[in-house]
């Protein structure tokens, strides 16, 4: 898109109408400011600039060492990392993925009224979506991302990408169009700081930015699968960058020797403008009317909308746009400890194998000095004495110990990440360092949950206006059959029982009137067809166009994003189950059920009766099993230590 032309840059055959390459200009001056906003010193960024930023915190992630010696007198040195801040890094990522975060949804119909089954629809459509696509790994990426970087991004994307195969028939082989599955569907693509260009520096909300460009290299057979069939297609070239030159209005061929065998996609996208255009190597490859771009992704009004969310570690203030990552608030202790080590470590070397100082005609050397050696001197004026005095090393390695408390302190604890405490630490001392860790890890959660929630939004939409509607299915020659999706989810909890959920939009429902009690009939029909209470599946049947007129909701509590201990929720389903077995308004299936899923998961229901069983009277105090109580001491000393 932008690029140096000089006398040897070739002039490109490419040459579009005067209101592609005006639109092109245009675009290529929003593209220099946004990689100018990435490369300008911030005095946020102490600085440093967007692109330094994100590089040290990756070498500090990396533990990067710079290994490079050119003095031989300083080879013998020290040089290595701690890699405390990693570690750190590390612990934090553990716990932040500890579950893959999907947001919860509120339905809400034309009345503002909540209605909890599409909610609960919308919500498994949801998980379907994460289940189905790279969400799960992409939510791994950002999650890391995050912790090193100044931003990173995630976009909701929908595209269904035709491929050309080759089919056998009596002829011989013969082409066929069918769906690409890799390229098709949803996608959660993960974008790094130097992938999106901003408008506004100072504006945290993506959805007011006046204008965003996204950025990538890809193979050119992949952007084939999607414009091959663009008039403008013919002029890109693989490591051929073309830029137009606002002097003579002519395009130029510029070679980028660093993607040699790639191709650069950029999209302009702008908000206000409902316009969203592609440039593949610098060429125009939207519609023809420059104005008729609309922006892909919409919202269930049909609103255009930034399919893109940025994600970080902490707020700088209140205005600026990029965060401040992990990697950048441990850096200063991170370089701190290493330095002390670096210093603890060459003395202790030097302490080991102390210089020395020899005055006399004596020679001594290596070949006298080795364990268990004597030696007589001659010259009785021969002295032996250490070129350095004495250090108290123990001064050093308790700077250290400070240097990591520290870093502890802007983090996760030590127990946090898997250590046992040491022995001198009170069990007090260690339960406030836990409560205080887990104040940091909300607070970094409900960053994460503030991103998490704008995503969720984007995949509502796309659940709604791609997954709700009909698809059209070939079924004989010409003849055309419009089929509506369904949706399987495997191990779900319905009524204590773990089955496979199984979300259908029925067309059927589009024109039916139903009173409750056709409702109720219906759901009993559902019931017999599946084969209650021997099911292994429970179906749902949806009327699409409700479930896309209602307005849906996101939100994410940061308390349930870290799952619980195992052990302290089976102690205490073990408990309930001891004090709730008898209560009348419990149902004892469904409490068997639900303990025996906290302890065998899957194959709880291998231990269910087929046959019903009558109650028995539970006794005055029921004993408590040997696991069982385990469980609860287990349980209580994490409770103690600040874990559950």
């Amino acid at each position: 898109m932008i690029g140096e032309i000089t006398k040897q840059s070739q002039l490109s055959a490419y040459n579009p109408p005067e209101e592609i390459a005006n639109f092109t200009a245009e675009v290529k001056g929003y593209y220099s400011k946004g990689w100018e906003t990435l490369n300008t010193p911030l005095v946020e960024l102490n600085d440093r600039s967007v692109l330094e930023d994100m590089d040290r915190g990756q070498r500090v992630f990396n533990a990067f060492v710079d290994e490079s010696i050119e003095d031989p007198s300083e080879a013998w040195k020290w040089r290595g990392t701690r890699s405390k801040a990693r570690n750190k890094a590390i612990a934090m990522h553990a716990q932040l993925t500890a579950g893959y975060i999907i947001p919860m949804f509120l339905a809400q119909n034309e009345d503002d009224e909540e209605d909890v089954q599409f909610s609960d629809m919308m919500r498994d459509i949801a998980e379907w979506m994460t289940q189905n696509s790279n969400y799960k790994s992409s939510f791994l990426m950002i999650a890391m991302g995050m912790l090193m970087n100044p931003v990173n991004y995630m976009s909701a994307e929908y595209a269904e990408i035709f491929q050309t195969i080759k089919v056998k028939t009596e002829k011989g082989y013969e082409p066929k169009e069918i769906l690409d599955e890799i390229l098709s569907g949803f996608q959660a693509n993960v974008y790094s700081a130097d992938q999106i260009l901003i408008s506004n520096l100072y504006e945290q909300n993506i959805q007011k930015q006046s204008w965003i460009i996204k950025r990538r290299w890809i193979e050119k057979d992949e952007a084939k699968a999607k414009y091959e069939n663009h008039p403008y297609w013919e002029f890109v070239e693989n490591g051929v960058n073309v830029v137009f030159n606002e002097d003579d209005s002519r395009f130029y061929g510029i070679k980028d020797d660093e993607h040699p065998d790639l191709v650069e996609e950029v999209t302009y996208i702008s908000r206000r403008q409902d316009l969203e255009v592609c440039f593949i190597g610098g060429i125009y490859l939207g519609d023809i009317d420059v104005n008729a771009n609309p922006i892909k992704h919409r919202t269930a009004t049909g609103a255009p909308k930034y399919n893109i969310v940025p994600f970080g570690y902490q707020r700088i203030n209140e205005h600026f746009f990029f965060y401040k990552s992990l990697m950048n608030s441990m850096y200063w202790d991170n370089l701190l400890l290493d330095a002390q080590y670096e210093l603890g470590m060459n003395r202790a070397f030097l302490d080991t194998n102390m210089p020395i100082a020899i005055s006399g005609t004596d020679k001594v050397d290596s070949e006298v000095i080795f364990p268990s050696a004597v030696i007589a001197f001659q010259d009785p004026n021969t002295k032996i004495q250490p070129l350095l005095p004495s250090a108290p090393l123990g001064n050093m390695f308790n700077a250290m110990q400070i240097t990591e408390q520290s870093m502890e302190e802007g983090s996760i604890s030590n127990v946090s990440s898997g250590q046992l405490p040491e022995t001198q630490q009170r069990a007090t001392t260690v339960a406030i360092a836990e409560r205080n860790a887990k104040t940091m890890l909300m607070g970094v959660g409900k960053t994460l949950a503030e991103s998490i929630v704008q995503f969720g939004e984007l995949m509502a939409d796309i659940a709604v206006n791609y997954l709700s509607v009909p698809q059209v299915e070939d079924m004989l020659g010409d003849q055309m059959k419009l089929k509506y999706r369904t949706f399987i989810l495997k191990g779900k909890m319905v009524g204590g029982k773990e089955v496979s959920k199984v979300i259908k939009f029925d067309e059927s429902l589009l024109t039916a009137k139903m009173t409750e009690e056709d409702v109720k009939q219906e759901n009993l029909k559902l019931l017999k067809k599946v084969g209650y209470p021997e099911n292994k599946q429970h179906l749902y049947l949806v009327n699409p166009d409700l479930f896309a007129r209602m307005k849906y909701l996101v939100r994410v509590e940061p308390e349930r994003m870290f799952p619980k201990n195992e052990e302290y929720m089976q102690a205490i389903y073990s408990q309930l189950y001891a004090q709730l077995r008898a209560d009348p308004l419990v149902s004892a299936e469904g409490l068997v059920r639900k303990v025996l899923h906290a302890f065998f998961r899957g194959e709880a229901e291998d231990l269910m009766a087929k046959t019903p069983v009558q109650p028995q009277q539970p006794q005055t105090n029921p004993p408590q099993t040997q696991f069982g109580q385990q469980g609860q001491n287990q349980a209580t000393a994490n409770i103690l230590a600040g874990i559950a």
